[in-house]
């Protein structure tokens, strides 16, 4: 089963987020974790506005421990996008193969797997907005699973290699 799911999972990559992340790259100049680490921001905020019916419902209802349950959820649910930034920020594109494409492919499943039950379920605000929290979330796992571009030559260096080119 995982074998399948990892069959489809590269395809995701290589068919859909590659070349999504490669047009974003070339169009504003940003690269894949850059672009990542804005969907973790959508992340955040649509996770916000997902909790928030939920959370001030019960503040004016006087329930201090619903309150303090929806709170812990919202810090958890901070906190697990923080720290997908930060591991974000400690990957560098190295010699070979990404690290978070093979680390984070249980967690694209989860996500996947989330994002079909949360589809199918739409019926508020926040459902809506967990649903797009999930969205950026699961963009920005894919994203940061994106072989980064090789770097693009300065304009110096590409005057010497087509001089180069015309003389030899």
């Amino acid at each position: 089963m995982l074998g399948r799911f990892a069959c489809f999972d590269g395809a995701l990559i290589e068919r859909v987020f590659q070349p999504a992340a490669d047009a974003i790259s070339y169009r504003l100049g940003l690269d894949r974790l850059r672009i990542a680490g804005f969907c973790l921001d959508g992340a955040s905020i649509a996770w916000i506005f997902s909790q928030a019916g939920g959370l001030s419902e019960a503040v004016t209802q006087w329930q201090a421990c619903t309150v303090f349950l929806r709170v812990v959820l919202l810090m958890l649910g901070l906190l697990a996008l923080c720290s997908l930034r930060v591991a974000f920020q400690r990957v560098t594109a190295a010699k070979g193969m990404n690290p978070l494409r093979v680390m984070m492919l249980p967690h694209r499943g989860v996500l996947l797997m989330l994002f079909a039950t949360r589809l199918l379920a739409l019926d508020s605000f926040a459902s809506a907005a967990d649903f797009a929290a999930l969205s950026f979330a699961l963009c920005a796992l894919y994203l940061g699973a994106c072989v980064s571009p090789p770097p693009s030559f300065s304009r110096e260096a590409r005057k010497g290699t087509a001089s180069a080119e015309r003389t030899g």
